[in-house]
């Protein structure tokens, strides 16, 4: 196979292999594994994980062992774990820079003009040459006058991991003001379509490798800029159907270089009105066009600096660098441009450049006083920098140069002290404005990641908690799990529950697991007291969502045993719902029933209010899984009725399931009506899943399979993009049932509905047999038995239907039954 280029293609790409070997269930593949290992099986959930996408990291001996076990040759593994380790951590979360703003500007065009001409009408415009060479304000000329989204994804910077493309859709449409966005790639593409129609994007410095092409739709005028050959990207484009066309932009001729710094200086005059200079023409105006050597940013360095130096010719200043090597000049006229600042720009200059290649301007100008703003419009004079829409911007290579000489040349406590001011400034503002942390993120980390630099480790933990609630607003879950990252790095955290609590609502929506957890590890290791139970028990929540269900059990034990020994009785009583919970979803009914009143004691005598409805909640599943369902209807009524104004979704749904499980489908289906009209400012994503997959059951009773499969199959497309086993459990063996309701056998393609039931059905049993999710492997038995049935498979059908009464009858749940009548009911 081709080389996959993220850790969601070979997961995919592994998930084939095994479908091709006969989709072994991923327990047989552990027992496999330890067959080859001499005894050192795998856990079930850790071979699971590695089918599962949306992983950040895979143990890469392991995928080379699943495809030796599912029969490739030791070449192939090897090549397989090779793929993985090269591909562990490669597209971790990163800010992705995007603004909706006009970017015409005058003269854009001064230079270009033959090139611009050329162009033919096109849906993609790609633009590559050197650095310096004109392509952004190319790109600028090409646009209308208006306002357009621009992308910046910084592939030039080797030190900057590569965006994946679902994060670039996503902030693309938080730019134009959309928010509640899907994470699924094919979704989103079909979001931008719809809303980014007739609008031109501009995406910026696309690095090599990187898959463009999934942020190219239809109906969309894109240019794209780099310093790689755009032009197999641009046949790419073609062959999809897109018009593309690809122009390599080469350094200016003299005429245009002329002309070009004719502008420059001309600008530079008529903002210098009070010291005019004479226009430079003939040999010396030659002598800088040739020392520039067409490239327009050496060139508008040069004219920055011919108005500085009072006593130089420009003989002179031509002499000064010409003689440098072509490939180097560009230094020299930096050291140049920056050596006769005054000393106050050139300390502003050097404060910029240890924040970031774009800031925001009024928050700069509050750290340091307004005074400043004299000195940053003359570094722009001085082509240093840009003020552009309320940001001062550096072009990359400025941005290199002046941060490298900011750390060098001047000491860590001004350094330091210029960062404490501006992490105070942020604060004050994002307490004043609540949006501010989303709407100028890339500001917000810039600064975070300069405190960190600089041993401000409150100020970073500050930054992360002040700022999450804003980016979670706005769903940049990716900005707030960073800011979080960067605070957890801190040598002596002092709020290390806030910061776990951000990592763990972070990773949720993510499903970024594998990240969280090694960040709460990290938290853990500097935790002390109470707020080490905290972190615990935010591990333990992170497993769960995992499903990592044992891994779960012994964190959340260890938080009830530290909030216990320093007397925190509301997170032992939360750690102690946790902990009942979980025992539910493996089905260990009766001590979960133990522990669900243990947590309600706690909680009661706490006076956690919060924590009580939850365990009341969580405990009506208990008490609807073990069949004890007036019990659960009377606690969940009594919920309600002490919610004061609070809508409860998650307590509706339980309803909404009880009234399924009393054969009550017009009560159910009331019941998911009241829930889904419900504000839904929680994020409930389980809820709302359950809610649509029990709505897609009873669809499919009342004869709309149709409709139902596609609501069911839309749940399970999430779940698997969002990393949910259980969910996704649930959702194939909702789907299998619908497959085999009466009017989806009725229809022309009964053999397809069955064997695509049964498909759905087996692929859930693997994975609740890998979670340890016991009830819905007897959920999964008892389909396989209808399914084996309904293909006239009776033997096949009595055996599954007792292993799955069996299964119910051991764990104490309600759907066991005499294998007679369920022999009868899969008739």
């Amino acid at each position: 196979m081709a080389a996959p280029r993220s850790l969601d293609e070979l997961c995919i790409a592994l998930g084939s292999r095994r479908s091709a070997a006969g989709s072994p269930s991923y327990a047989e593949i552990a027992r496999r594994i330890g067959a080859l290992r001499g005894g050192e099986e795998p856990a079930k959930v850790t071979v699971y994980d590695c089918f599962r996408p949306g992983r950040r990291r895979v143990d890469a001996r392991l995928i080379g062992e699943i495809v030796w076990v599912l029969g490739g040759d030791s070449a192939e593994a090897a090549r397989w774990q090779e793929y993985a380790g090269s591909l562990n951590g490669r597209r971790p979360g990163v800010h992705i820079e995007t603004t909706f703003a006009p970017r015409r500007a005058p003269g854009a065009e001064i230079g270009r003009e033959a090139l611009i001409a050329s162009l033919p009408p096109a849906e993609v415009t790609l633009l590559s040459g050197l650095p310096g060479i004109g392509k952004s304000t190319l790109a600028s000329a090409l646009v209308p006058v208006g306002a357009v989204l621009t992308v910046d994804l910084r592939g030039s910077d080797p030190d900057r991991p590569a965006p994946d493309p679902i994060d670039v859709l996503r902030r693309m449409l938080g730019g134009l003001g959309h928010r509640s966005l899907p994470y699924e790639l094919a979704r989103l593409r079909e979001r931008v379509c719809a809303e980014a129609a007739g609008r031109v994007v501009v995406i910026e410095d696309l690095g090599s490798g990187y898959p463009v092409v999934e942020l190219i739709v239809p109906g969309v005028r894109y240019v794209l800029t780099s310093r790689i050959d755009l032009e197999p990207i641009a046949v790419r484009l073609r062959e999809q159907g897109f018009t593309a066309v690809h122009r390599a932009l080469g350094p200016l001729d003299d005429v245009a270089s002329r002309r070009l710094l004719r502008h420059m200086l001309a600008d530079r005059d008529a903002a210098r009105a009070d010291r005019p200079d004479a226009p430079v023409e003939g040999e010396a105006l030659d002598r800088i066009v040739a020392v520039g050597g067409g490239l327009p940013l050496d060139l508008a360095m040069l004219a920055g600096i011919v108005g500085e130096h009072r006593g130089w010719t420009f003989d002179d200043l031509a002499s000064r660098f010409e003689q440098e090597p072509r490939d180097a000049r560009i230094r020299p006229v930096l050291e140049a441009a920056t050596r006769s600042l005054p000393t106050r720009d050139a300390g502003l200059l050097a404060d910029i450049a240890l924040l970031d290649r774009e800031v925001d301007e009024v928050l700069l100008l509050g750290a340091i006083g307004t005074s400043a703003e004299k000195g940053l419009e003359r570094l722009r004079a001085r082509h240093l920098i840009e003020r552009r829409d309320g940001h001062v911007q550096m072009h990359a290579t400025v941005f290199a140069f002046a941060a490298d000489r900011s750390r060098s040349l001047r000491p860590v406590s001004t350094r330091r002290a210029f960062v404490e001011r501006m992490s105070d400034a942020l604060r004050e503002v994002i307490a004043r404005d609540r949006d501010y942390a989303a709407r100028e993120a890339g500001t917000v980390l810039a600064v975070a990641s300069a405190a960190r630099e600089h041993g401000l480790d409150s100020a970073v933990e500050q930054l992360a908690i002040a700022a999450h609630p804003g980016l979670a607003r706005w769903s940049m879950w990716d900005e707030s799990l960073r800011l979080h990252d960067l605070a957890a790095r801190g040598a002596a955290l002092t709020l290390v529950p806030d910061i776990a609590l951000g990592i763990a609502q972070c990773a949720e929506k993510l499903g970024r697991f594998d990240q969280a957890l090694v960040t709460l590890h990290r938290v853990r290791r500097v935790a002390q007291g109470a707020a080490l139970a905290r972190t615990w028990n935010q591990i333990g929540n992170v497993q769960r969502w995992m499903s990592h269900l044992d891994d779960a059990l012994v964190s959340y034990q260890k938080a009830i045993d530290v909030a216990r020994t320093f007397d925190d009785r509301v997170v032992e009583g939360r750690a102690m719902g946790n902990h009942a919970d979980t025992l539910r979803i493996v089905a260990r009914y009766d001590e979960a029933e133990r522990h669900y009143a243990a947590a309600l004691e706690i909680a009661l005598a706490a006076g956690d209010e919060l924590n009580v409805v939850i365990v009341r909640g969580n405990r009506a599943l208990c008490l609807l899984a073990v069949g004890r369902l007036d019990e659960a209807r009377t606690e969940l009524h009594a919920l309600l009725e002490d919610s004061q104004g609070r809508s409860l979704p998650y307590v509706r749904r339980t309803m909404a399931l009880i009234s399924e499980a009393c054969g009550d489908d017009i009560s159910a289906r009331e019941w998911i009506g009241d829930a889904l009209d419900s504000p839904r400012g929680s994020g409930e994503y389980g809820t709302e899943a359950d809610l649509v997959l029990l709505g897609a059951r009873i669809d499919a009773r009342e004869g709309r399979s149709s409709q139902a499969r596609r609501a069911a199959e839309g749940v399970l497309a999430d779940a698997e993009r969002a990393g949910s086993p259980l969910i996704a459990t649930e959702a194939a063996n909702s789907l299998a049932e619908i497959l085999l309701s009466r009017d989806s056998l009725a229809g022309v393609d009964r053999t397809e509905a069955l064997a695509e039931a049964e498909r759905h059905a087996r692929e859930a049993r693997g994975i609740a047999e890998a979670t340890g999710d016991r009830a819905e492997v007897a959920r999964s038995d008892g389909i396989l038995a209808r399914a084996a049935c309904a293909a006239g498979h009776r033997s096949r059908a009595v055996e599954l239907a007792s292993a799955s009464d069996e299964l119910y009858r051991r764990l104490g749940h309600r759907m066991a039954r005499e294998l007679d009548s369920a022999a009868d009911t899969s008739k």
